[in-house]
């Protein structure tokens, strides 16, 4: 969800059907990261072993029951102190856009008529749409005293050219990287599990994009919008790094381990939780604002749907 394009013609997203999802790797990728697979296994396996004591909930499954729950644990629009209400695409945040319902959250994105202005925030798309975004109160510090986040929710999206659905972290300002993107959808129906990092991770398959090397884990998914399906990044502790563990769920419950990426130089470093729907811009297949259709923003022309329940984070406290 950085302010740094995503050329999706260049993501690598050959995949394999695996319970009713399809991993974005290839056989022979799939046949290689089984070391690293079982890996994740055993660790989440301790972790289930773990006392219960040790573990502190940041954010409760139950904070979408009830306005009074979602003021206890979220904030509305982005944590940003300048301009909160925009980042890095053609919506304008708006609480009216946020709802709640029987214990899930709805941001709706709908299109306007003409364009409200343009994003104070680069690459300054003209805001044709509005739509909502939340972010937590707590933020996420892996250090010596917490060395483990668990951070998951259930979404329904609706994707698609111009639609651009997140759950991610990210640096306190003015620190980016870090970023961690556990549930993201730019303008198609694949999810990119992205880590970005100020500088390279030695990740197979890492990038440069700018001042920025980001890792992908791009995973074709047949309908986001079918059912609720389960998002998880595992954060922990490596020496001065965090490790990120990617899952994603089924539409039968499911939960596969898709991906385990670094992120350099983490450690200690606070960072924001954020839910949005963003629209436009890079989501809209176009290549920034020399692109001729940059004025119109594609996208869809009615109302954009997406569903968030069962939000949780947790995290170690080493006494």
């Amino acid at each position: 969800m950085s302010e740094h394009g995503i050329n999706r013609r260049r993501l690598l997203t050959s995949a394999a059907a695996v319970g009713g999802l399809t991993l974005g790797m290839a056989a022979g990728a799939r046949a290689a990261s089984a070391e690293a697979r079982d890996a994740a296994r055993a660790r989440a396996a301790s972790r289930a072993g773990r006392a219960a004591e040790t573990w502190e909930n940041l954010i409760e499954k139950s904070s979408f029951n009830s306005w009074t729950n979602f003021t206890k644990e979220w904030n509305l629009l982005y944590p940003w102190d300048g301009d909160p209400d925009t980042h890095n695409g053609a919506a304008l945040m708006q609480a009216s856009q946020v709802s709640l319902s029987g214990g899930v959250l709805t941001l709706t994105a709908t299109r306007l008529s003409a364009p409200a202005g343009e994003s104070a925030h680069a690459p300054h798309a003209p805001l044709w749409y509005r739509s909502g975004a939340i972010h937590a109160k707590e933020q996420i510090v892996v250090d010596d005293e917490f060395p483990e986040y668990d951070i998951e929710g259930e979404f329904r999206t609706q994707t698609g050219l111009g639609v651009w659905p997140a759950f991610w972290t990210t640096g306190t300002e003015p620190n980016w990287p870090p970023e961690s993107d556990i549930l993201e959808y730019v303008g198609d129906s694949t999810n990119l599990f992205n880590t970005w990092n100020k500088t390279s991770s030695g990740d197979p398959g890492e990038t440069q994009d700018g001042d920025a090397f980001v890792t992908r884990a791009p995973v074709p998914v047949a309908d986001p919008y079918q059912a609720f399906r389960k998002y998880r990044v595992w954060l922990y502790k490596d020496g001065p790094d965090v490790m990120c563990d990617y899952y994603l769920g089924t539409t039968g419950g499911q939960l596969e381990w898709v991906a385990t990426h670094r992120g350099k130089g983490w450690a200690g470093v606070p960072q924001y939780l954020i839910i949005n729907l963003q629209m436009g811009s890079w989501a809209s297949d176009l290549d920034g604002p020399d692109d001729e259709d940059w004025p119109a923003q594609p996208g869809p022309a009615g109302d954009t749907y997406f569903h968030a329940r069962n939000v949780w984070m947790g995290r170690t406290r080493i006494s």
